[in-house]
């Protein structure tokens, strides 16, 4: 009986020293809030276009919104911060100090939502800011509506900047010794895909127009293979948007390019489709794929910041 509680004692008595020595030599690890440097990069972009803009009209980042949330996919409230460059339009904005709380999180990095266009804004700031979803799952599950810009850049004047969108995972240092990461890279891809349409007009009458239907305007912030199908409200309806006036004779050749929002479809049901139309009516459709209409298993979706060169011939 001695034995047993001599045993007893021993085992509480090293559980306690070694419950004290625990709290003696864990850091703090309440999350506070920390400054990192956050390196910006760019996707590759839309290298291939027949007729590319000027790279840094595609490339440029003006201005950053950084969201945090927390392990647990939780919005950090007050941590949705926007950053803006200094000096010319034409520098572009490659690195930032960014305020945001230490520990494992997921930073989310909005670019371009502020100014996209010198003398109209396309976006409504406050209102995008206080609809923002306090979860990481239903963000990932959030639309950016991008129809005013599109609009604009499809039937005016190229834009300023174009929307892009990032992310990095993992670990933000706190403490002493400096716990997890200081410095974070982040990879912004376009959440835009541009269309060009290169068309040579072999038949006798004049091409009038060009048609798109089922052309998204909006985008998922985070972009992916496995995002799900766009809702009927994403797709432009608007005659004066998706609608272009063609004035192509026999024998003449033209390249045109288009912005467009990519449009995850699953199938041919809303997949996207251009339709030329000749002075006498009749009309000619092709859809826009990521390999031949006639493979099985046709892949019609429309993926962020790529490039779709079609090449038609109208006979």
């Amino acid at each position: 009986m001695t034995m047993k509680r001599i045993i007893i004692y021993l085992l509480l008595l090293t559980a306690a020293a070694c419950q004290e020595k625990s709290d003696i030599a864990m850091p703090d690890m309440e999350p506070v809030m920390t400054t990192v440097r956050i390196d910006l990069g760019t996707a590759d972009g839309f290298s291939k276009a027949n007729v590319p803009l000027i790279p840094d009209v595609e490339n440029l980042i003006h201005d950053v919104w950084v969201i945090q949330f927390s392990e647990r996919g939780v919005l950090y409230t007050g941590v949705d911060r926007f950053y803006r460059t200094s000096g010319e339009d034409g520098a572009r904005f490659l690195t930032l100090e960014a305020q945001v709380m230490s520990g494992k999180s997921t930073i989310c990095l909005l670019a371009n939502l502020n100014k996209v266009n010198e003398t109209k804004e396309f976006f409504d700031i406050e209102a995008l800011q206080e609809s923002l979803p306090d979860n990481l799952p239903e963000f990932r599950n959030t639309l950016l509506d991008m129809t005013d810009l599109i609009h604009h850049i499809n039937t005016n004047t190229k834009p300023k900047a174009i929307p892009m969108f990032g992310y990095w995972e993992g670990t933000i240092g706190s403490g002493s010794p400096v716990l997890g990461n200081s410095s974070l890279n982040v990879t912004l891809g376009r959440m835009l895909c541009r269309v060009n349409v290169s068309i040579s007009n072999n038949a006798d009458p004049q091409l009038k127009e060009l048609k798109f239907t089922n052309a998204s305007n909006k985008a998922y912030y985070f972009p992916g293979i496995s995002c799900e199908a766009l809702p009927e409200d994403a797709y432009c309806t608007n005659p004066d948007a998706n609608t272009f006036k063609l004035s192509l004779d026999k024998g003449e050749n033209g390249t045109i390019y288009f912005y467009w929002a990519p449009n995850f479809c699953y199938g041919k049901e809303n997949a996207t489709m251009m339709t030329f139309t000749d002075v006498n009516g009749k009309s000619y459709s092709c859809y826009i794929t990521n390999s031949s209409a006639s493979d099985e298993n046709c892949d019609y979706n429309m993926y962020h910041n790529c490039n779709y060169t079609i090449s038609v011939t109208i006979e």
